[in-house]
């Protein structure tokens, strides 16, 4: 399978005049996108018009919103497969922790060849798995430092 580079196009940062045009659509959807309102678009000088659910509101919101701040901006499938480097940038560790998570069994990965791939959604829902353990664990340290009265 392709690494990820191949299978998403270069993040797209918005150049001076995309941020003003960004700045200004996403002022007018805000309180939509915030209210989570489907929404029809009317494309001026046509009879187009288009049908956006809340959570596409949503997203397009997010992505004005990154334009208008200049922040490069990707969309990465769900299907997309990472290298081990790509995975490691992404959770922000190193890439023989990614290794070693795979090896462990705890992130689903597969071999080509020599290479590891990693699923993006698999990533995804490691990630949020790690947080919802993180979380946990900073409660029961929290309560320990209580019932110990270390506070």
């Amino acid at each position: 399978m392709l690494a990820l580079l191949d299978q998403v196009p270069a993040p797209l940062t918005a150049t001076e005049t995309e941020a003003i045009i960004a700045r200004k659509a996403a002022e007018r959807l805000q309180s939509v996108a915030e209210a989570q309102q489907d929404i029809t678009i009317h494309i001026e000088g046509s009879k187009i018009a288009v049908p956006l659910p809340a959570r596409a509101v949503e997203l397009m919101f997010t992505v004005l919103t990154a334009m208008a701040n200049g922040q490069p901006i990707s969309v990465i499938p769900q299907q997309a497969e990472l290298s081990t480097k790509q995975a490691a940038d992404f959770l922000n560790v190193s890439r023989p922790f990614v290794v070693k998570l795979i090896d462990e069994g705890k992130l689903p990965a597969r071999k080509v060849n020599r290479h590891r791939r990693i699923k993006f959604a698999d990533l995804v829902e490691f990630e949020e798995q790690s947080k919802v353990e993180r979380t946990q664990a900073l409660a029961e340290m929290a309560a320990l430092t209580r019932d110990l009265e270390l506070e």
